[in-house]
């Protein structure tokens, strides 16, 4: 039976983790995608740690009540187990919800997001005990180097180095691992995204990685997981696609590792600009 790395990042910035913030005003915008894991030899499709997970379906919208001031995010995921027979290699064996509130305004050269949310995960094809809930608080910095520097986007043929920092608090976790093993409770959660974007955003190239720590580690505060994806990004609005590889490890003892391949396919919307922002999560396919 495969063991599953809960402790993953089911979130990405909001609102595609711009600079740029919106003050006021009503909006809607997010995306849908579809994924495919290409070669999976230990990622499971529960969160009882059963089956390989194939496919993952998936949608985030943000609700922006007064702006970016003040915006609802919403995600929905559902994963498909590949060892299943026939058709039902596609259909879902679990659903994760993850909602939540956050506030973005500016900050010196970029911009700041805190925010709090609640996530929800279980099994929807068989009956299971292993659920999954926690609730969490984080500040993000978004930065975008093109904004402050024209040079660098001209160079880059309209492109841009951008990205984002983050500190997350597990403020209520009973259930969320701290590694690859599923030992520990995550307490803090450490993330650095950078993407290199060229031809106007055309082609980028991502480098994520989430560390998390162990509440029941003798240093709570101490890396106790490192998840690291490097990405392959098209880009032509409103459609993506991502190539990635992602390889999950623990770092303070030695232990389980795992890594997989994935394409993820993605559609943006935006109700009120002609112009959807990219896909606000550059962490493809996460674990159940």
């Amino acid at each position: 039976m495969p063991a599953a790395a809960w402790a993953l990042d089911k979130q990405g910035s909001a609102h595609g983790g711009t600079v740029e913030v919106d003050p006021d005003g009503f909006d809607m915008s997010g995306a849908l995608s579809v994924g495919l894991a290409l070669v999976n030899p230990s990622y499971a499709a529960r969160p009882d740690n059963s089956g390989h997970t194939l496919m993952r379906y998936a949608g985030h919208a943000d609700i922006d009540i007064i702006g970016q001031h003040l915006s609802i995010p919403l995600d929905v995921n559902l994963f498909s187990d590949g060892d299943r027979a026939g058709a039902g290699k596609v259909a879902p064996s679990e659903l994760d919800l993850i909602g939540g509130v956050t506030t973005t305004w500016p900050a010196g050269p970029g911009a700041l997001e805190v925010g709090a949310r609640l996530e929800s995960d279980r099994s929807v094809d068989r009956p299971s005990t292993a659920k999954q809930f926690y609730g969490d608080a984080r500040a993000r910095f978004l930065y975008s180097l093109a904004r402050f520097f024209p040079a660098l986007a001209s160079r880059l043929h309209d492109g841009d180095v951008a990205g984002w920092a983050t500190l997350g608090w597990f403020t209520y976790n009973k259930s969320y691992f701290a590694r690859p093993d599923n030992s520990g409770r995550a307490f803090l959660r450490y993330g650095m995204h950078g993407e290199l974007s060229t031809f106007a955003d055309l082609i980028s190239v991502g480098l994520d990685a989430t560390m998390f720590t162990d509440k029941d580690a003798s240093n709570p505060i101490r890396p106790s997981e490192l998840d690291f994806t490097p990405e392959l990004i098209f880009h032509r609005a409103p459609f993506e696609g991502h190539l990635a590889l992602e390889t999950d490890l623990p770092v303070d003892r030695g232990g389980k590792s795992q890594s997989f391949l994935y394409a993820l396919f993605v559609w943006a919307f935006d109700v009120v600009s002609d112009t959807p922002k990219p896909l606000e999560s550059r962490g493809g396919i996460p674990s159940p």
